[in-house]
């Protein structure tokens, strides 16, 4: 049995893992650093280092992408079965949606039937960034659990989440007459439409579930 990961060092192994499903590719050390907002690179080599110490990963020397997921038959059990660990992003600009997972926030494993049966390396947590959503029970602070996919795939009236220019809010997702329309459930708020693929709106995807955290 492998040793158990510090929260940092699960943070970097499920951003590799994440990265690599993604891209085809491991990531850099740089990208690396930029993700988990690690300065130098000698921080960066200590996390890979206790990886590959704790054998979840190999190092090939002299390569810039040299590491490789240690996908032995334990591992892979442990990744089928177990509870499946996202990636809380953190404020992305409409305009650079493939930022949305390079620098998470942090993150969190969560009980599978949140999932609701999507692929695990397909979804994400955002955080509500409004009360817009008041009216459907939905805070601003709320986590959401988000499946990250093409906006063609939702119905009209479906719950998903948006990137607004730099912020993450939920709304009901319609198209019509050529736009998309993101409709609260506040009254206080105002329905906002937009071509698709404008750069002051990415359609995230459908909102699977969400977890609140009481304040104290």
């Amino acid at each position: 049995m492998r040793a158990r990961l510090t929260e940092r060092q699960n943070q970097a192994y499920e951003f590799i893992r994440a990265y690599m499903r993604r891209e085809g590719k491991p990531p850099t050390l740089k990208e690396i650093g930029e993700a988990l907002a690690i300065r130098s690179s000698n921080g960066v080599f200590k996390l890979l280092h206790a990886l590959e110490k704790k054998g979840y990963i190999r190092r090939l020397p002299h390569e810039a992408r040299g590491i490789s997921l240690v996908e032995d038959q334990e591992s892979v059990l442990a990744l089928d079965e177990g509870p499946p660990t996202l990636l809380i992003v953190s404020r992305t600009s409409s305009s650079e949606p493939e930022k949305l997972l390079s620098r998470p926030r942090g993150a969190l494993t969560v009980d599978p039937r949140l999932l609701k049966g999507a692929d695990p390396d397909a979804c994400l947590i955002g955080i509500q960034g409004d009360d817009g959503m008041n009216g459907d029970g939905i805070r601003k602070g709320d986590l959401l659990v988000i499946h990250h996919t093409s906006w063609h795939t939702l119905s009209n009236g479906q719950l998903a989440a948006f990137l607004v220019q730099e912020k993450l809010i939920a709304r009901r997702f319609l198209f019509m007459n050529g736009k998309i329309h993101l409709r609260p459930a506040d009254r206080t708020y105002t329905e906002e439409t937009f071509p698709p693929n404008h750069p002051e709106c990415y359609v995230i995807g459908p909102v699977l579930s969400l977890i609140r955290i009481l304040p104290s």
